[in-house]
């Protein structure tokens, strides 16, 4: 059965941009060969995810994020049954919150500041979904530069 994990967490440590790059590789790996997709925010200090896939496969995932050293205070979301992914073709999207996205966080939650404590289920999958369509255009965007680059190159 298609389900969908929502949660947040806190950092037990400062994660430097090369401990965050090492935590999203690992978890593309594992997600890869679990046909798990979904996304992560994290703003030095705090995680909002969504994981998509099976729900035997999440609930093994949770399970193991509780044991998981690297964050605390694990706060559940969200877990439902799902018709369709909203991130199918991500095995581990990734947005850093800054101060920049300051009306996202006031459109899905009670506050100006990234919060994900804050946050509903539906209002934190809402700003998943957001930051992924922003993700997603600025890939484009950047892939048609590419493009554009090598055909005045080509």
């Amino acid at each position: 059965m298609l389900s969908r994990l929502i949660y947040a967490s806190v950092a037990t440590e400062a994660l430097n941009p090369e401990k965050v790059q090492t935590l999203l590789a690992q978890a593309r790996n594992h997600n890869e060969r679990h046909d798990i997709t979904g996304m992560l925010i994290f703003n030095s200090r705090c995680f909002l995810q969504v994981l998509e896939g099976d729900r035997e496969a999440l609930n093994e995932l949770y399970g193991r994020l509780t044991h998981d050293t690297r964050h605390r205070r694990l706060l559940l979301l969200g877990f439902e049954a799902i018709d369709e992914r909203q991130f199918p073709g991500w095995s581990m999207g990734f947005a850093a919150a800054d101060a920049l996205q300051r009306t996202q966080y006031l459109r899905f939650g009670a506050t100006s500041e990234f919060d994900p404590y804050r946050l509903t289920g539906p209002a934190a999958l809402g700003l998943l979904m957001n930051w992924g369509r922003t993700a997603k255009s600025a890939e484009r965007v950047k892939g048609q530069a590419t493009l554009q680059k090598v055909a005045a190159t080509g």
